[in-house]
């Protein structure tokens, strides 16, 4: 973990990017934990069965509860890409939870309000799944950029990087912003009709959200959504464009990319 952090503070990870930190690291210390008694303890041990001495047995129910919590937490701290992944395997360790439940008692009977409780808990795991997926698939860079446009020139630091110059635009704010839990530097300018242009430079390079297509002239990628068009620029440019225009966010990817590209 700590390994990660001092990563990601120099060259933040794909994984990191806009995960909450809080839960992420919560869950990933737990994890962590589980997976060190695990090593830790005898092979024999991990499997649980009616021979085991109960208490054995309640451990490994201890481990598997705590296994889908760890899971859970991070696939509520992720981003859909990356939560999508975790939440399944989430579902996983909820099987081996009432696997490992099953060896408590050897006796226990089938009670009336069980199937009643299995139906509801099918249910509240579908609604729950189906809220999960309809959450936007948008990286989160690419989300704040997109609600930023459509926002106030709100910057957080004075730009740590000189503006591009770039003709027929001009600049009115600059500034270093979190986007998304991405660091970078955020240029907005007016062109000619007096239509706003936010481009970002950054120390990597942009998420491509899905529905995105590769361009050329310059190399990148192209994403039309909610009316705005994204652009970046060949990689090591490390730049994204949000205009109104696809041929306006072609145009300034054009320009920038003759400025930046290695």
């Amino acid at each position: 973990m700590l390994a990660l952090i001092v990563v990601s503070a120099r060259y933040p990870l794909p994984i990191l990017i806009g995960a909450r930190r809080g839960p992420f690291f919560a869950g990933l210390t737990l994890s962590v934990a589980l997976a060190t008694a695990a090593v830790a303890s005898e092979p024999s041990s991990r499997h649980p069965s009616l021979t085991m001495p109960r208490t054995e047995r309640y451990w490994v129910l201890a481990w598997w509860i705590g296994a889908f919590t760890a899971l859970a937490v991070l696939s509520y701290a992720a981003w859909k890409g990356w939560g999508v992944v975790a939440m399944f395997a989430a579902l996983i360790a909820l099987v081996k939870v009432l696997q490992a439940w099953s060896f408590i008692k050897k006796d226990r009977s089938v009670r009336v309000w069980h199937p009643f409780a299995a139906i509801l808990g099918l249910f509240l795991c579908v609604a729950g799944i189906g809220q999960f997926l309809a959450r936007p698939n948008l990286p989160p860079p690419i989300q704040a950029a997109m609600a930023a446009y459509q926002g106030a020139r709100a910057t957080d630091t004075p730009a740590s990087r000189p503006a591009p110059e770039v003709s027929g635009l001009t600049l009115r704010a600059s500034g270093d912003v979190d986007l998304g839990g991405l660091p970078a530097t955020l240029f907005s300018y007016d062109d000619r009709e007096g239509s706003r242009v936010d481009v970002y430079e950054a120390d990597i390079g942009f998420p491509a959200p899905q529905g995105s297509v590769g361009v050329d002239d310059p190399t990148g990628w192209l994403s039309e959504s909610y009316r705005l068009s994204l652009r970046t620029g060949p990689k090591g440019s490390n730049f994204l464009v949000v205009s109104w225009s696809t041929d306006v966010v072609n145009r300034i990817a054009n320009a920038v990319a003759a400025q930046l590209s290695p």
